[in-house]
């Protein structure tokens, strides 16, 4: 049977294969960059690191910062370079689903005087906001004086998830008109 790929593992390679990154470094850029899809905590990025140097996937410096601490900086070797070829190549493991507004839902006639037009209320106002900061990455994106070469892949990405986050908008709109409360 085939190893289930590490995807926080293939998550660090691809934002190495940018340039060097120290852990945090790699925390700024994930939360800056693919957080609406994609999060990653330090609590598995520092182990990971130390997984991919050993197994000569990563290389790292250390250094002395300002402040006097020791910091690592990180860099793909050509081994991780083509395991992240490899990886990028494989189809793409089904979404997780889990939803737990949704089971709430399915079982809201369970629960006496529960009104679940708070929580649909709540996830479309969420779901706005996501669209708001949609379209501030959209304009930051739009506007960069020199592209970067990533740039159509990035695109690709926001424009599902502003898709998505519609279509969320959409449905709760549709939930609240039946439940009687817009």
């Amino acid at each position: 049977m085939a190893r289930t790929p590490n995807r926080t593992r293939q998550a660090l390679l691809g934002f190495l294969s940018w340039g060097p990154q120290t852990g945090y470094g790699l925390r700024k850029v994930i939360d800056g960059s693919v957080s609406n899809f994609w999060t990653e905590s330090y609590g598995r990025i520092y182990p990971m690191l130390k997984e991919l140097e050993e197994e000569g996937l990563a290389t790292s410096i250390e250094r002395q910062t300002p402040g006097g601490r020791p910091t690592k900086t990180y860099s793909i070797t050509d081994r991780g370079r083509s395991e992240l070829a490899v990886w990028l190549a494989d189809e793409p493991a089904p979404p997780a689903r889990r939803n737990e507004l949704l089971l709430k839902l399915f079982f809201a006639a369970r629960a006496e005087g529960t009104d679940p037009s708070n929580m649909v209320e709540a996830f479309r106002a969420e779901k706005l906001a996501e669209l708001e900061r949609y379209a501030e990455t959209r304009d930051e994106l739009e506007s960069a004086a020199s592209p970067p070469p990533d740039m159509k892949y990035w695109m690709l990405t926001l424009r599902y998830g502003e898709l998505e986050a519609e279509a969320h908008v959409r449905w709760a709109d549709e939930v609240l008109k039946e439940l009687g409360t817009s």
